[in-house]
């Protein structure tokens, strides 16, 4: 009997504690209203202020200055008569000043005359005495009013469990009765909260606000007929799986639509509880489809309430249940199943359209459309399990069914409803998505032949891969049709909401057609395919031409204007690409960029420049990847091969192109066409010259020294060219070309006619006679193109880069001359571990200075300074030579003529220079100007 007491009084202990809250905040209440009805009296009783009385008790000119009669309030006046009613508890307001007599301020006190010639409303009255400012009674508040409440709804709904709990360790009662117990305290709790709301008004004091008691007790009660209902299933196994499953999910929306009484939190957890429910009730045999409509109830009733109550977070935190849920139901489903999940992904679908887009959207103009940053989410999760519902089907005519059906679910969306517009992006993603993931490789791998039919053996495709070509043509078609035509009724959108709109008719079909190209032929050339990227090029030519008519003061219109003329260029390429491959696609892409660039001059869209930008990226890409673009198909007749079509072509289309789009204005894309025709035009100069010398082979790993120096000597010469043409500095581009060719000439003649082939090192013998030999293209044509490249520079900034390239004119000649007296005494083997007689010896000193006379010669004559120091580097050698060489290894007639042959050549350059230089006139300073200045 104690026990059952014990137990009595332990189950009162809440309920005591909580009437001991409610009890104090009644008696709080009433304790503050009865000091604010006390206040206000005193203030009516005592009157204005000093300061109010002595501003009255001035005399006014033209006013009568004896006292004011005063009027005693009413005696049937009430003291709660002054006092706001109902449960506002703000402190009352001031009566407002008196105006005029015949016009009395509303919100002047009640029951309070007007006294004319003094103020009718005291300043405000000091704080009430022993109440505290919200600032310092904050914590306090929020202790009483919030958290207790908070902390006794917790302990209520954790004492019931603990209680349940003591009662089966100790066994006092069985099953049934412990079932029913916990019932009967979850109706107590629930029927405790309905009484409280109907009886206590919500209690909200200034800058407090005040945890809600009823909405409290009606969610211990939720939680603990929650425990009840699984106990009753999981625990004794009273009710079975069906019975639980349905017990649980009603309490759960139950408890969801008690929060349109009780509050958000009650909302949340309902939903909690009923997205637990299908997890907590097993099954031996567990079916889908229950799942499916539970949770479409349960979805469209959670929308429903976020709609009614305004809770958008309540509808977000459903949609993301939902998805976890439809994720969980792929991913245990099999093929048998897919009715089940594509009605569960359809279903969400709907009910997302419906509550998310279509009922707070509807009647929205097109010019105050905004992007709906809360729905699109949702949809694209929706997107994703219809293409992972989709791959449960089995054969291919459910899977395009199903992607079809939730695809054109998704476009409808977009186009009634401009602010989810990107959702034809997720169409269109479904259905690439699908169009990879979808088993047609392997089949087109078995019948090449059926798959690319030819005119001279016409078959018939497959089943599977005519469905699948059908189907991306068919969605492919609607995605560009559903687009384009919102586009002309949507003239107000706002440019982020119709860029989805404008990339959807692009991206998506073009998207669909590579995916279906690379799953049936694997990227080999097909005729078909380039058909189809033919039409669509033409059909977005026509919608370019659509849309110029309409464009004028629609930003959306020109934006789709430029993106479709684009988009033909882009679709042609394409369509190339299926037809050709190599250098013959690289020469397509070159072509098109050049219509483009003329295309875009007549019609002044815009984004055409860009396109002919997209293609020369292309090129240059492709270029990247392989160099000679023809592969191993260049045979072996010199300049008329591939190498002419494959890069002459382009730098042609690309450096017309580059003067077409420079006639509106100079931008990046011509500096990108330009700077491909520069590279093209430097490539087909190399490769034609390696595959000359290399007999049809130009990226062979060995050089020649004639082919080495005639390479280096072109790609000097091409820096000096390009140098020419430009127009006094305003190109970078081609500056910066020169830098490159010469750079590359350099590197050649380091790393092979210094190093490699250098035959005054063993590595390669001279070919050729006497005179006319390989020495000529191998060091004395490369000499010449650097002394004309530094030639070129003389007027350039820095001055460094001329310097640079005399430097390697003098480097270069000086091999030559070196190596062609070798040559005269040694023959084709000219190696520097040969032996070295003396005649050769003395016609080194000869050669030397005969070189440094004619430089001088030339300097003197042209007045070229470059020259001049040439000519002092020869005679410097030479001298340093014989004084060091000659007089130690040479004897008798050749050692003098040595020394008197660089005698005389010394006194007759000082004479020169004093005859010829010393006589003219001081150099006249530049007028001023701009320098050009090399990069």
């Amino acid at each position: 009997m104690e026990y059952i007491l014990l137990g009595l009084v332990i189950l009162a202990l809440p309920f005591a504690g909580l009437a001991a809250i409610i009890m104090v905040l009644n008696l709080r209440r009433h304790v503050r209203t009865l000091e604010q009805r006390l206040d206000l009296l005193e203030r009516r009783a005592t009157g204005p202020a000093p300061s109010a009385r002595l501003a009255a008790a001035e005399p006014a000119a033209g006013l009568d200055t004896g006292p004011p009669p005063t009027a005693p309030p009413p005696q049937d006046a009430r003291p709660s008569d002054a006092l706001p009613a109902g449960d506002d508890l703000k402190a009352p307001e001031p009566p407002a000043p008196a105006g005029p007599p015949e016009r009395e301020s509303p919100k002047a006190a009640p029951h309070l005359p007007r006294m004319p010639g003094r103020a009718a409303s005291p300043p405000p009255a000091p704080p009430l005495a022993g109440t505290a400012s919200p600032t310092h009674g904050a914590f306090e508040d929020r202790l009483g009013g919030r958290w207790a409440v908070w902390v006794g709804g917790v302990a209520l709904a954790l004492g019931a469990v603990l209680m349940v709990r003591y009662s089966i360790e100790q066994g006092y009662f069985g099953p049934g009765a412990r079932i029913v117990c916990a019932a009967l305290f979850a109706t107590a709790l629930l029927a405790g909260g309905e009484w409280f709301r109907r009886r206590e008004p919500r209690v909200s004091l200034p800058g407090l606000a005040n945890a809600y008691v009823p909405g409290v007790l009606t969610a211990a009660g939720t939680v603990a007929a929650f425990a009840t209902g699984y106990g009753a299933h999981a625990l004794y196994g009273f009710i079975g799986p069906a019975a639980a499953f349905v017990l649980l999910g009603a309490i759960a929306l139950a408890t969801m639509f008690a929060s349109a009484l009780h509050g958000p939190a009650l909302a949340a957890l309902g939903l909690v509880g009923a997205l637990a429910t299908p997890l907590l009730v097993a099954s031996d045999d567990p079916q889908p489809w229950p799942l499916v409509l539970y949770l479409a109830f349960l979805v469209a009733a959670a929308y429903a309430l976020a709609r009614v109550r305004l809770w958008r977070w309540l509808a977000l935190a459903a949609a993301i249940g939902a998805s976890l849920w439809g994720l969980l139901l792929v991913l245990i489903s099999s093929s048998a199943d897919l009715g089940a999940v594509v009605a569960f992904v359809v279903s969400q679908t709907a009910l997302s359209g419906l509550f998310l887009v279509a009922d707070p959207h509807r009647g929205i103009a097109d010019a105050d459309a905004r992007l709906d940053r809360f729905a699109l989410p949702v949809l694209a999760a929706l997107a994703i399990l219809g293409v992972l519902a989709a791959e449960l089907s089995a054969g291919g005519g459910a899977r395009a069914a199903v992607v079809g059906l939730l695809a054109l679910m998704q476009l409808t969306l977009a186009l009634r409803f401009s602010p989810v517009s990107p959702a034809a992006l997720l169409a269109a993603g479904m259905g690439a998505a699908t169009l990879a993931l979808w088993p047609v490789a392997e089949l087109a791998a078995r019948v090449p032949s059926a798959v690319l039919p030819s005119a001279a053996a016409p078959t018939q495709l497959p089943a599977a891969i005519g469905l699948y070509l059908a189907f991306t043509v068919g969605l492919g078609l609607v995605l560009l049709a559903g687009p384009f035509w919102r586009l002309r009724r949507g003239r107000a959108l706002t440019l982020p909401v119709a860029a989805p709109y404008v990339a959807a008719p692009l991206g998506g079909p073009m998207l669909l057609l590579v995916i279906s190209y690379w799953r049936v032929t694997a990227f080999d050339t097909s005729v078909p395919f380039a058909a189809v990227a033919g039409v669509l090029a033409l059909l977005l030519a026509f919608a370019a031409g659509v849309f110029k008519r309409e464009t004028a003061g629609s930003p959306a219109l020109a934006l789709a204007l430029g993106a479709s003329a684009a988009g033909a260029v882009g679709a042609l390429a394409l369509g190339l690409t299926f037809m050709f491959a190599q250098g013959t696609l690289t020469v397509s892409f070159a072509v098109t960029a050049l219509a483009a660039a003329w295309i875009a001059r007549r019609s002044e869209i815009p984004a055409l420049r860009y396109a002919v930008g997209a293609l020369g990226a292309l090129v240059l890409a492709r270029l990247v990847w392989d160099p000679v673009l023809v592969g191993n198909r260049l045979g072996s007749t010199p300049i008329f091969n591939w190498l002419l079509w494959g890069y002459g072509v382009p730098a042609l289309a690309f450096g017309l192109a580059a003067r077409l789009l420079a006639e509106r204005r100079r931008d990046l894309v011509v500096s990108l066409c330009e700077g491909l025709a520069i590279l093209f035009s430097f490539g087909l100069m190399f490769f034609e010259l390696r595959h000359a010398f290399q007999g049809g082979d130009p990226l062979a790993r060995t050089w020649g020294l004639a082919e080495a120096g005639t390479v280096a000597a072109a790609a000097l010469a091409f820096a000096a060219v390009l140098l020419r043409t430009d127009r006094v500095g305003s190109e970078p581009i081609r500056r910066y070309g020169a830098l490159a060719a010469g750079l590359v000439a350099l590197a050649i003649a380091v790393e092979q006619l210094l190093t490699t082939v250098n035959p005054l090192l063993g590595g390669a013998t001279v070919a050729g006679g006497a005179i006319f030999n390989t020495l000529l293209p191998g060091y004395l044509l490369p000499a010449l193109a650097a002394a004309a490249l530094a030639f070129s520079l003389r007027t350039f900034q820095p001055s460094g880069w001329a310097r640079a390239a005399a430097c390697a004119a003098l480097v270069l000649q000086f091999m030559y001359a070196i190596a062609e007296v070798r040559r005269l005494f040694q023959g084709p083997d000219i190696s520097l571990a040969r032996p070295t007689g003396s005649g050769e010896l003395w016609a080194y000193s000869l050669v030397l200075l005969a070189i440094g006379v004619l430089a001088l010669a030339v300097g003197l004559l042209r007045d070229i300074r470059f020259a001049r120091l040439l000519s002092a580097v020869y005679v410097t050698a030479a001298v340093l030579k014989v004084f060091l060489l000659d007089l130690a290894s040479l004897e008798g007639m050749l050692r003098a003529l040595s020394f008197i042959g660089l005698g005389v050549v010394l006194v007759g350059i000082g004479l020169a220079y004093q005859k010829l230089l010393v006589r003219r006139p001081p150099p006249q300073a530049d007028p001023p100007g701009d320098t050009p200045k090399l990069a």
